[in-house]
């Protein structure tokens, strides 16, 4: 009896060990490859020794080496340099949007939501730049939710006739109510509701990767929360600024929004 009973335990903690193994094993630096262009990334083996110590949090340890991953930013110069190295950036085409938004709340801004506004741009820029050591993530994301891809990374937005900030995510257009899942594992770092993303999920994926869930009807994580792949976090909506409910899906590598399409 005794030993039946202490094989039922073995087993219990086995099975245990296994099911939270993708949140604790130690993996290989996994990253899209590089694609030089605005919202891209550089992807390649280095000599840590000859790093200088401002690029140090962009090393990822590999099984090979240590890898350089470093954010190209939309705002970064065709032509720099890194490491000694020059870098020229591929052109691309970024095509305008043009959308008006009638609800004065938008328009008119009152000094309350101003305030607002500020608070919650403080709360969003330091958990983005937060950089855990988990390694969660795998190289392949999920899509995060069915529907159509209405705005690509980097378009030229204009809103009501005047020129704004570039889009630096993806927006998939989708009915209210459509299950909105985590595309890989990860833990859930912020959960609230901001004046323009409306209702919004912050994840972090470990290795320096996290995502940003905007616009969303409900929610079913809270801070804290760790979330499997493909386990539903939320339903697509349209909270806070939009012109119809879709999600606005952003992937931000070490601080900086890049194109989430690489890791899609």
């Amino acid at each position: 009896m005794k030993l039946n009973n202490f094989l039922l335990f073995f087993c219990l903690i086995f099975l245990f060990s296994c099911t939270n193994f993708k949140f604790t094993e130690e993996k290989s630096c996994s990253f899209p490859k590089e694609t030089l262009e605005k919202g891209g990334l550089l992807n390649r083996l280095v000599n840590k020794e000859n790093l200088d110590d401002s690029y140090k949090k962009y090393i990822c340890k590999d099984r090979a080496g240590n890898r350089f991953i470093y954010p190209i930013s939309y705002s970064s110069k065709m032509k720099f340099k890194i490491m000694g190295e020059t870098i020229i950036l591929s052109e691309k085409e970024f095509r305008e949007s043009r959308i008006t938004i009638k609800d004065n709340k938008f328009n008119l801004i009152s000094k309350e939501n101003l305030r607002r506004i500020k608070a919650e741009r403080d709360v969003y820029k330091k958990k983005i730049s937060s950089i855990s050591e988990k390694k969660y993530q795998d190289i392949k994301f999920n899509f995060p939710t069915k529907g159509i891809i209405s705005s690509e990374y980097g378009v030229k937005r204009y809103i009501n006739g005047s020129p704004r900030n570039p889009h630096l995510g993806l927006d998939i257009a989708a009915k209210t109510g459509t299950s909105v899942i985590a595309p890989e594992n990860g833990k859930v770092i912020f959960v609230g509701n901001f004046f323009y993303r409306g209702n919004l999920i912050i994840i972090d994926h470990g290795n320096g990767v996290i995502s940003t869930y905007s616009h969303l009807d409900e929610t079913f994580v809270f801070e804290g929360d760790n979330v499997l792949k493909n386990s539903k976090i939320a339903t697509v909506g349209s909270s806070g600024r939009v012109t119809g409910p879709h999600l606005h899906f952003e992937i931000i590598l070490k601080g900086t929004k890049v194109n989430p399409m690489l890791f899609l």
